[in-house]
């Protein structure tokens, strides 16, 4: 009676074993996360923190130390986040799933361990649920083998980072196929460890490992019903677990052999670490279930490296197309029949963030790294570049228009279609609806007919158009036009430096010398042009006529002495005059050129130009006029500028007005006097803003003076040779690496600020036609403002050509210069044809009705 009585007991034992499992499993195996914030991370390859095999993983320690205090007193409370990889559409990626309360401290914790790394918040990769056709699906979850205290092995057992294995399974994965990771965490407290004290201090005094089944399961049925009502216990009293420590009553220790040893200090050092309850979670997903099942067990597989016979080790079960097991992945829950506890160690390697050991294909590395702004960074009163792009910090920023910021010049360099134009346009159009004075050198044309959209109605009698390709009325810029006979030699310096590079190997010594003495000639005769170079050195009685209105001595006498002599040596004439000839003759050949410089007076004046603020578009497209046409002419305007500029030197500093100069693929324009600009221009409030592609284009001399004197450099992705050079600048911040692997639209950047330039920082370019990032608003106003500038500052192109035309035919001689000073003398009649010949264009012009379809500025 009383052996059935000890059965039925035992018998209700067992049974209530089981139904106590069940219930607590039920109890706290549905805690959901809802509303989680998706955040993907990404870290930078060349992490010189984790040098080694063992430090990324050390760094993933110390966070989930971090994240261990968010543990609440109120257990039910308890937020749990979900850290996953995930090889999804061919690349393998990192993701965090967290509350959102919880979210900037993870955040916060991630970043303190990898500063380099780039967080951003996505949409959830994983979808509500599979749909038909997208083939088979399969879920494992994970247990260890032994109870919670025996350790896996963690980082420091290993030779090699134990996240190759994992990644090298994932990226069997193809770009049609899922092969999911997560796992899912909540802090506890220390009353883990208490189970595994008890089981060292027992191993120590030998008392492990003799009780019979008999004997063992009401000990675990015990055990586990405490573990039940300490469960319910806290979910109603809301109090977290006290920790437990080793302790009790000083006994006796056998001696251990040498595996219970390792054992022992095994268990020990897991149980002295910060412990998380955990579910792991594996998916597959693919068109067929056993090419699903074989990405799943070769997931599986590379966790066994965790696993020893003699501590623990990681057991699954499989759950094919189970909609229950995809829902708890879905929702990131924890599921206390799956749940089992690992230290902080044993977390961080399983789950840390990649480093430069990780070699697998397909790991989505973060492109570049990203660099905090200065504190002083100017947000308000100016040009504004971008937004900062560092950490969750959203934040526009700028140049300041105030002080000389904007006049120590900026440097933009890139590969083509990276954004150095978006960059540019952004700020050519801030400075036009600031009311600025503005030009802008565009040697393609897409830069300025993109900004004419945006003119504002108020500044469309600004508007001066200089377009080559509009032959049908050419303006008149005189490049030999001045009105100080004081500064001629400044202007024939400026002349001759701006042709040097477009004279290529013919350029030396004697040339230069004569063309500096023929533009010398030409400046002193009020009324000639550039199509008089060649003339004078070739056409005797044209020289006569010109020489006899110069009066420098210094002139006359090259001519009548040095040049008379140099035609006796025809060789010598040969050499010197040839290459002069040539290039300009090739360069005046084009109507659409000569007829702009032809002109006597010019009817564009930069010196009004600048000085009341217009804005100055020089559309030098390449495809339209020719690329060596487009170079000359641009070097020779930009020489005209810097000249104009200059003569500021007759207003007061007080009241020069800011002019700013933008030039793309600068290195087409920069005459040999380019350094000097650079050093003297922001004097006389020219800023100027340079772009161009790759440094080879520049000499060496004309690159260190851009580094020397220029206060904003800005860098979009280049090359590697050009990652070299610039590494100097942006060291120790950025490297050659990050350089290379910047993404469109994303630059590294030291900003001038108050006098000072800025350590280098990451920011994003805005892209005008993204509405939330747009700085700008189109006008619709280009008609307009084409149809003011053609008519007020174009010629009629037959007009224009007949007076070149007659001045090209007109035998000049010395006769004609004393018939033209006697004209002058006595103003009467006499030499009236004289002057209209030698001197083109010098009358108005008659006036040109407008065009169907224009408009009324007045």
């Amino acid at each position: 009676m009383e052996l059935l009585i000890i059965l039925s007991l035992i018998l209700l034992a067992v049974v209530g074993f089981f139904i106590f499992k069940k219930m607590k499993g039920s109890f706290s195996g549905s805690t959901t996360s809802k509303d989680l914030e998706i955040l993907e991370v990404q870290v930078h390859k060349s992490e010189e923190e984790h040098y080694d095999v063992q430090t990324a993983a050390l760094a993933a320690e110390h966070m989930f130390a971090s994240l261990h205090g968010l543990l609440r007193v109120d257990a039910v409370a308890q937020e749990q986040v979900s850290f996953e990889f995930v090889a999804v559409d061919g690349g393998i990626r990192f993701y965090v799933a967290v509350p959102p309360n919880i979210s900037k401290f993870v955040e916060s914790q991630i970043y303190a361990q990898y500063p380099t790394a780039h967080i951003s918040k996505v949409e959830d990769y994983a979808p509500s649920k599979f749909k038909d056709g997208d083939g088979e699906f399969e879920v494992a979850t994970l247990t260890l083998k032994k109870a919670n205290f025996f350790p896996i092995k963690t980082f420091r057992d290993f030779e090699r980072d134990s996240l190759s294995s994992v990644t090298s399974a994932l990226s069997e994965a193809t770009s049609d196929e899922n092969l999911w990771f997560q796992v899912v965490i909540k802090p506890i407290a220390d009353v883990w460890q208490g189970e595994g004290f008890e089981y060292v201090q027992q191993v120590r005094e030998g008392t492990t490992g003799s009780g019979t089944f008999m004997g063992d399961l009401p000990g675990e049925i015990i055990k586990e019903f405490s573990q039940i009502v300490s469960t319910f216990f806290k979910a109603l009293v809301g109090r977290a677990e006290e920790p437990v420590k080793p302790g009790g009553l000083k006994v006796e220790r056998k001696f251990l052999n040498s595996n219970e040893e390792v054992q022992v200090e095994a268990i020990e050092e897991k149980l002295s670490r910060m412990g998380f309850e955990v579910n792991i979670r594996l998916l597959s997903r693919a068109q067929t279930y056993d090419r699903a099942d074989r990405l799943l067990r070769s997931l599986i597989a590379s966790l066994q490296q965790f696993s020893t016979v003699q501590l623990n080790s990681i057991e699954y079960e499989q759950h094919p197309n189970s909609e229950n097991k995809y829902n708890e992945y879905k929702t990131r829950s924890i599921n206390s029949n799956n749940t089992f506890v690992l230290n902080i160690a044993e977390l961080a390697s399983i789950y840390h963030l990649p480093s430069e050991k990780v070699e697998t294909p397909g790991v989505l590395w973060v492109g570049s790294k990203k660099a905090e702004p200065p504190a002083n960074l100017p947000t308000t009163n100016c040009n504004y570049i971008g937004e900062v792009l560092f950490r969750d910090k959203k934040m526009r920023f700028g140049i300041s228009n105030e002080g000389e910021d904007r006049v120590r010049h900026m440097y933009l360099i890139g590969k083509t279609g990276t954004g150095k134009s978006t960059f540019f346009k952004n700020m050519i159009v801030q400075d036009i609806l600031a009311g600025h004075g503005v030009g802008v050198v565009d040697p393609h044309g897409d830069l300025i007919e993109d900004i004419l959209d945006y003119i504002p109605e108020n500044r469309l009698k600004d508007v001066v158009m200089v377009d080559p390709s509009d032959t049908e009325r050419p303006v008149g810029i005189n490049v030999l036009e001045i009105d100080d006979q004081s500064q001629k030699n400044l202007m024939a310096s400026a002349l001759v430096s701006s042709m040097a590079k477009q004279f290529d190997y013919s350029w030396g010594p004697r040339l230069e010398y004569l063309l500096n003495y023929s533009v010398l000639t030409l400046l002193e005769v009020p009324g000639t042009s550039i199509l008089g170079i060649t003339r004078l050195l070739n056409d005797m009685n044209y020289q006569k006529y010109i020489l006899h209105q110069i009066k420098d001595p210094v002139v006359l006498d090259f001519w009548e002495e040095e040049y008379k002599a140099m035609r006796g040596n025809q060789r010598l004439i040969t050499e010197a005059v040839a290459p002069i000839q040539n290039k300009i003759n090739r360069f005046l050949s084009s109507t659409t050129i000569r007829n702009i410089l032809g002109q006597r007076k010019s009817t564009i004046d930069f010196w009004e130009i600048m000085n009341s603020g217009k804005i100055l578009l020089l559309n030098l497209s390449k495809g339209k006029i020719g690329e060596d046409n487009a170079n000359l002419l641009g070097a020779l305007l930009v020489s005209r500028i810097n000249f104009m500029a200059m003569q500021r030197i007759k207003i007061d500093p007080q009241q020069r007005k800011p002019f700013y100069l933008y030039v793309d693929e600068f290195q087409n324009f920069a005459g040999g006097n380019f350094e000097s600009i650079l050093s003297e221009s922001r004097k006389y409030k020219l800023g100027l803003h340079l772009t161009h592609q790759f440094t080879s284009q520049l000499p060496e001399e004309l690159l260190s003076a851009v580094f020397g004197n220029v206060g904003t450099v800005a860098a979009f992705s280049v090359g590697a040779q050009d990652a070299k050079i610039l590494e100097t600048e942006f060291s120790p911040y950025f490297d050659e690496n990050d350089l290379i692997s910047l993404r469109k639209f994303q630059i590294y950047i030291k900003l001038m600020i108050d006098g000072q330039t800025s350590k280098p920082f990451s920011a994003t370019v805005p892209r005008p036609w993204i509405a939330e990032e747009s700085l700008i608003t189109k006008t619709g106003n280009r008609q307009k403002a084409l149809d003011f500038s053609r008519l007020t500052y174009g010629a009629d192109r037959q007009y224009v050509e007949d007076k070149i035309r007659k001045w090209v035919e007109f035998k000049f001689d010395k006769g004609v210069a004393v018939a033209q000073e006697y004209n002058s003398a006595n103003a009467g009649n006499v030499g009236e044809r004289v002057e209209e010949v030698a001197n083109p264009i010098s009358e108005p012009q008659p006036e040109v009705q407008n065009p169907e379809g224009s408009i009324d500025l007045n």
